[in-house]
Protein backbone atom coordinates (compact mmCIF):
# COMPACT_ATOMS: atom_id res chain seq x y z
CA UNK A 1 0.00 0.00 0.00
CA UNK A 2 1.74 3.29 -0.79
CA UNK A 3 1.53 6.56 0.74
CA UNK A 4 -1.01 8.20 -1.06
CA UNK A 5 -3.40 5.30 -1.03
CA UNK A 6 -3.55 5.57 2.92
CA UNK A 7 -3.78 9.08 3.52
CA UNK A 8 -6.95 8.94 0.92
CA UNK A 9 -8.52 6.09 3.58
CA UNK A 10 -7.58 8.25 6.23
CA UNK A 11 -9.21 11.18 4.78
CA UNK A 12 -12.44 9.30 3.91
CA UNK A 13 -12.70 8.21 7.29
CA UNK A 14 -12.71 11.20 8.53
CA UNK A 15 -16.74 11.82 7.70
CA UNK A 16 -19.94 10.14 8.97
CA UNK A 17 -22.25 8.61 6.45
CA UNK A 18 -25.13 10.87 6.39
CA UNK A 19 -28.01 9.57 8.05
CA UNK A 20 -31.94 11.05 8.58
CA UNK A 21 -30.30 12.34 12.51
CA UNK A 22 -27.79 14.44 10.89
CA UNK A 23 -29.72 15.90 8.13
CA UNK A 24 -32.05 16.79 10.72
CA UNK A 25 -28.70 18.37 12.91
CA UNK A 26 -28.38 20.28 9.92
CA UNK A 27 -32.12 21.65 9.06
CA UNK A 28 -30.97 22.78 12.87
CA UNK A 29 -28.07 25.24 11.90
CA UNK A 30 -28.29 28.76 12.17
CA UNK A 31 -26.13 29.38 9.30
CA UNK A 32 -28.57 27.80 6.98
CA UNK A 33 -31.48 29.83 8.26
CA UNK A 34 -29.47 33.00 8.09
CA UNK A 35 -28.57 32.09 4.68
CA UNK A 36 -31.92 31.37 3.37
CA UNK A 37 -33.61 34.69 5.22
CA UNK A 38 -30.77 36.49 3.24
CA UNK A 39 -31.44 34.75 -0.23
CA UNK A 40 -34.69 35.60 -0.05
CA UNK A 41 -34.49 38.82 1.07
CA UNK A 42 -32.64 39.17 -2.02
CA UNK A 43 -34.88 38.07 -4.34
CA UNK A 44 -38.07 40.16 -2.89
CA UNK A 45 -35.64 42.83 -3.69
CA UNK A 46 -35.49 41.99 -7.37
CA UNK A 47 -39.41 41.03 -7.45
CA UNK A 48 -38.56 37.28 -7.91
CA UNK A 49 -41.58 34.67 -5.83
CA UNK A 50 -41.12 33.53 -2.90
CA UNK A 51 -37.81 31.27 -2.33
CA UNK A 52 -37.53 31.34 1.50
CA UNK A 53 -38.84 28.17 4.26
CA UNK A 54 -41.89 27.46 2.54
CA UNK A 55 -39.86 26.62 -1.01
CA UNK A 56 -37.17 25.36 0.50
CA UNK A 57 -38.75 22.53 2.95
CA UNK A 58 -40.83 21.59 0.42
CA UNK A 59 -38.13 20.75 -1.92
CA UNK A 60 -36.56 18.60 0.61
CA UNK A 61 -39.28 17.14 1.95
CA UNK A 62 -40.57 16.53 -1.73
CA UNK A 63 -37.18 15.30 -2.90
CA UNK A 64 -36.43 13.30 -0.40
CA UNK A 65 -39.93 11.85 -0.24
CA UNK A 66 -39.41 10.84 -4.66
CA UNK A 67 -36.11 8.97 -3.32
CA UNK A 68 -37.95 6.86 -1.02
CA UNK A 69 -40.75 6.29 -2.73
CA UNK A 70 -39.09 4.96 -6.57
CA UNK A 71 -37.15 2.47 -3.83
CA UNK A 72 -33.55 4.68 -3.59
CA UNK A 73 -31.62 4.17 -0.37
CA UNK A 74 -32.39 6.26 2.68
CA UNK A 75 -28.44 7.81 2.48
CA UNK A 76 -29.43 8.71 -1.09
CA UNK A 77 -32.86 10.41 0.41
CA UNK A 78 -31.50 12.74 2.65
CA UNK A 79 -28.46 13.89 -0.12
CA UNK A 80 -31.85 14.64 -1.97
CA UNK A 81 -32.80 16.51 1.44
CA UNK A 82 -30.16 18.39 2.29
CA UNK A 83 -29.83 19.32 -1.40
CA UNK A 84 -33.11 20.35 -1.27
CA UNK A 85 -33.14 22.56 1.60
CA UNK A 86 -29.82 24.43 0.64
CA UNK A 87 -30.28 24.78 -2.88
CA UNK A 88 -30.78 28.26 -3.27
CA UNK A 89 -28.75 30.06 0.00
CA UNK A 90 -26.66 31.41 -3.27
CA UNK A 91 -29.07 34.12 -3.94
CA UNK A 92 -27.90 36.49 -1.35
CA UNK A 93 -24.54 37.19 -3.76
CA UNK A 94 -26.96 37.16 -6.53
CA UNK A 95 -29.04 35.41 -8.99
CA UNK A 96 -26.02 34.88 -11.53
CA UNK A 97 -24.60 31.60 -11.14
CA UNK A 98 -26.85 30.76 -7.83
CA UNK A 99 -26.24 27.35 -8.10
CA UNK A 100 -22.95 27.20 -7.74
CA UNK A 101 -22.35 29.80 -4.83
CA UNK A 102 -24.92 27.81 -3.26
CA UNK A 103 -22.44 24.98 -3.43
CA UNK A 104 -19.52 26.97 -2.14
CA UNK A 105 -21.35 28.36 0.85
CA UNK A 106 -22.54 25.29 2.29
CA UNK A 107 -19.58 23.34 1.72
CA UNK A 108 -18.00 24.49 5.36
CA UNK A 109 -21.04 24.00 6.90
CA UNK A 110 -22.22 20.07 6.13
CA UNK A 111 -17.99 19.58 6.89
CA UNK A 112 -18.81 20.92 10.56
CA UNK A 113 -21.50 18.64 10.73
CA UNK A 114 -19.26 15.82 9.91
CA UNK A 115 -20.53 14.63 7.32
CA UNK A 116 -18.73 11.91 5.06
CA UNK A 117 -16.79 13.71 1.66
CA UNK A 118 -18.80 11.67 -0.55
CA UNK A 119 -22.20 13.05 0.50
CA UNK A 120 -21.14 16.26 0.68
CA UNK A 121 -19.63 16.28 -2.64
CA UNK A 122 -22.76 14.21 -4.35
CA UNK A 123 -24.99 17.19 -2.54
CA UNK A 124 -22.81 20.32 -4.05
CA UNK A 125 -23.02 18.96 -7.05
CA UNK A 126 -26.59 18.20 -7.52
CA UNK A 127 -27.05 21.68 -5.85
CA UNK A 128 -24.61 23.56 -8.39
CA UNK A 129 -26.55 21.95 -11.22
CA UNK A 130 -30.49 22.86 -10.32
CA UNK A 131 -30.42 25.35 -12.85
CA UNK A 132 -31.59 24.82 -16.35
CA UNK A 133 -29.53 27.35 -17.91
CA UNK A 134 -26.28 25.23 -16.99
CA UNK A 135 -27.48 22.26 -14.93
CA UNK A 136 -26.21 18.46 -15.63
CA UNK A 137 -28.22 15.81 -14.10
CA UNK A 138 -25.64 13.22 -13.47
CA UNK A 139 -27.32 10.99 -10.46
CA UNK A 140 -30.03 10.14 -8.24
CA UNK A 141 -29.83 12.94 -5.45
CA UNK A 142 -29.86 15.54 -8.28
CA UNK A 143 -32.51 14.44 -10.35
CA UNK A 144 -34.86 14.10 -7.37
CA UNK A 145 -33.64 17.96 -6.41
CA UNK A 146 -34.51 18.71 -10.02
CA UNK A 147 -37.90 17.26 -10.02
CA UNK A 148 -38.93 18.68 -6.65
CA UNK A 149 -37.53 22.17 -7.21
CA UNK A 150 -38.66 22.46 -10.91
CA UNK A 151 -42.35 22.04 -9.98
CA UNK A 152 -42.84 24.27 -7.06
CA UNK A 153 -45.24 26.21 -8.72
CA UNK A 154 -47.99 27.92 -6.48
CA UNK A 155 -50.33 30.76 -5.66
CA UNK A 156 -48.80 31.08 -2.23
CA UNK A 157 -45.57 32.15 -4.05
CA UNK A 158 -46.93 35.36 -4.94
CA UNK A 159 -45.44 38.16 -3.03
CA UNK A 160 -47.91 40.68 -3.68
CA UNK A 161 -50.60 40.01 -5.43
CA UNK A 162 -52.09 42.84 -7.81
CA UNK A 163 -52.90 42.20 -11.05
CA UNK A 164 -51.38 46.17 -11.57
CA UNK A 165 -47.72 45.06 -10.62
CA UNK A 166 -47.65 41.32 -12.28
CA UNK A 167 -45.41 40.01 -14.48
CA UNK A 168 -45.69 36.54 -16.62
CA UNK A 169 -44.51 34.47 -13.53
CA UNK A 170 -46.66 35.90 -10.69
CA UNK A 171 -49.93 35.41 -12.84
CA UNK A 172 -48.93 31.55 -13.57
CA UNK A 173 -48.02 31.48 -10.10
CA UNK A 174 -51.17 32.96 -8.92
CA UNK A 175 -53.14 31.01 -11.36
CA UNK A 176 -51.84 28.22 -10.24
CA UNK A 177 -54.26 26.65 -7.36
CA UNK A 178 -52.69 23.13 -7.13
CA UNK A 179 -49.26 21.28 -8.49
CA UNK A 180 -48.92 17.71 -6.39
CA UNK A 181 -46.60 15.46 -7.61
CA UNK A 182 -46.10 11.34 -7.84
CA UNK A 183 -44.42 8.42 -7.96
CA UNK A 184 -45.07 5.09 -8.64
CA UNK A 185 -42.54 2.61 -8.14
CA UNK A 186 -44.13 -0.34 -10.27
CA UNK A 187 -44.96 1.54 -13.54
CA UNK A 188 -41.85 4.11 -13.04
CA UNK A 189 -43.96 7.13 -14.16
CA UNK A 190 -43.73 10.93 -12.49
CA UNK A 191 -46.91 12.15 -12.71
CA UNK A 192 -46.76 16.10 -12.28
CA UNK A 193 -51.08 17.48 -11.80
CA UNK A 194 -51.39 21.02 -12.03
CA UNK A 195 -54.72 23.16 -11.71
CA UNK A 196 -54.31 26.62 -13.46
CA UNK A 197 -57.25 28.80 -12.86
CA UNK A 198 -57.34 30.00 -16.74
CA UNK A 199 -59.39 32.90 -15.57
CA UNK A 200 -55.94 34.45 -14.13
CA UNK A 201 -53.24 32.77 -16.70
CA UNK A 202 -53.70 30.49 -19.88
CA UNK A 203 -52.15 27.04 -20.04
CA UNK A 204 -50.17 28.71 -23.11
CA UNK A 205 -48.49 31.11 -20.60
CA UNK A 206 -47.67 28.30 -18.24
CA UNK A 207 -45.92 26.43 -21.27
CA UNK A 208 -43.89 30.16 -22.30
CA UNK A 209 -42.13 30.37 -18.88
CA UNK A 210 -42.04 26.62 -17.80
CA UNK A 211 -40.73 24.79 -20.73
CA UNK A 212 -37.49 24.46 -20.22
CA UNK A 213 -38.22 23.61 -16.55
CA UNK A 214 -40.64 20.79 -17.37
CA UNK A 215 -37.23 19.65 -20.26
CA UNK A 216 -35.29 19.45 -17.27
CA UNK A 217 -37.82 17.34 -15.05
CA UNK A 218 -38.38 15.19 -18.10
CA UNK A 219 -34.50 14.66 -17.98
CA UNK A 220 -34.08 13.68 -14.10
CA UNK A 221 -37.47 11.46 -14.57
CA UNK A 222 -35.06 9.63 -17.37
CA UNK A 223 -32.57 9.43 -14.92
CA UNK A 224 -33.97 7.54 -12.20
CA UNK A 225 -35.36 5.18 -14.69
CA UNK A 226 -39.08 6.81 -15.01
CA UNK A 227 -41.45 8.55 -17.91
CA UNK A 228 -42.65 11.78 -16.96
CA UNK A 229 -46.25 12.82 -17.39
CA UNK A 230 -47.82 16.36 -16.73
CA UNK A 231 -51.45 17.33 -16.63
CA UNK A 232 -52.95 20.73 -16.56
CA UNK A 233 -56.57 20.78 -15.68
CA UNK A 234 -57.26 16.96 -16.27
CA UNK A 235 -55.59 16.86 -19.65
CA UNK A 236 -52.32 15.27 -20.58
CA UNK A 237 -49.36 17.55 -22.13
CA UNK A 238 -46.66 14.94 -22.05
Amino acid sequence: MDELEIHTKEWVATGKPLTREIALEVTRDPRIHALIRASDKYLDAIGYTEHGTRHTRLVANRGRDLALTLGYTKRIAERAFLAGLTHDVGNCLGRNMHGVSSAMLIFPILVDHGIEYDDITTIMMAVSNHEEEIGVIVDETGACLAIADKTDVHRSRVRYPDPTTQDIHDRVNLATKACNVTADPVERLINTQVTIDTAIASVMEYFQIFTSRMVMVQKASRLLGCRFKLVINDTELS
